[in-house]
């Protein structure tokens, strides 16, 4: 591949370099996430300062260095502020990012999963713009993880017992370890989970991240979801969730 490469692009976060630069994280329709220079940036008069907030889509300039590549343009598809700007879409738009940066590799190819992303900082964006409350972002963020999830293998078994198999009575616990919904007599470490908060799973992820907030949880659901989601990430990939989207 060329050195120098144009590609669409998400900003996912960043932090300081020495005195002047910055390191952003993009994630990129070409090469996944990049971990990118953008030098000069905290000097006044940049060029790059206000493209650089999280959940801005941009099309970028980059340069391919060995380790790191170096922002050499970018021009502003979507700023994102309204998502900034509003608190709940704000937390339910940084968990989702909190999973997606520890889930994906740098460099890894991963065409399906930035559409994903894409998609849902427009629907986050839109749920700010309407003041929809806390359970709108939160059930866009709860999709998208799911979804994330799906794309990278890790899929619950929900329509019956993920050990012996029996859809009835209905699976009343959760188990990472066992992949999913187990029912009362199996064996495994396990948390209860309602039949209502494993339809609603099952709806979350079957149907588009655009529905997500019209399946928005009650509190009790949304608590058994979240701890679903973050014991999958415990137990198959190795790191614990930070941030509740609600």
């Amino acid at each position: 591949m060329p050195r120098d490469y144009s590609t669409d692009a998400i900003v996912l976060g960043s932090h300081k370099l020495g005195e002047a630069d910055r390191i952003v994280t993009l994630f990129t329709s070409g090469r996944g996430k990049v971990p990118t220079v953008v030098k000069g940036v905290r000097k006044v008069g940049s060029r790059f300062g206000g493209r650089l907030e999280p959940f801005t889509e941009l099309k970028v300039q980059l340069h391919e260095g060995r380790s790191l590549h170096t922002l050499t343009g970018a021009d502003t598809v979507r700023t994102g502020a309204a998502i900034r700007d509003n608190p709940a879409a704000l937390k339910a738009g940084l968990a989702f990012i909190d999973l997606l940066n520890r889930e994906t590799n740098d460099l890894e190819r991963r065409p399906r999963t930035f559409n994903l992303l894409v998609n849902f900082v427009a629907e986050l964006e839109r749920a700010a713009r309407t003041g929809s409350g806390r359970s709108a972002p939160a059930a866009l963020a709860l999709g998208a993880e799911l979804k994330l999830l799906l794309l990278a293998g890790y899929l619950p078994h929900l329509s019956s017992c993920s050990v012996c198999g029996r859809d009835k009575p209905h699976p009343v616990r959760f188990s990472a370890k066992e992949g999913g919904a187990i029912c009362a007599q199996c064996p495994g470490d396990s948390f209860p989970v309602s039949a209502a908060a494993q339809d609603r799973m099952r709806s979350l992820l079957e149907q588009p991240l655009a529905a997500a907030p019209e399946l928005a949880p009650a509190d009790g659901e949304r608590q058994q979801i979240w701890r679903a989601i973050r014991e999958i990430c415990r137990y198959h990939l190795g790191f614990d969730l930070r941030i509740d989207p609600w």
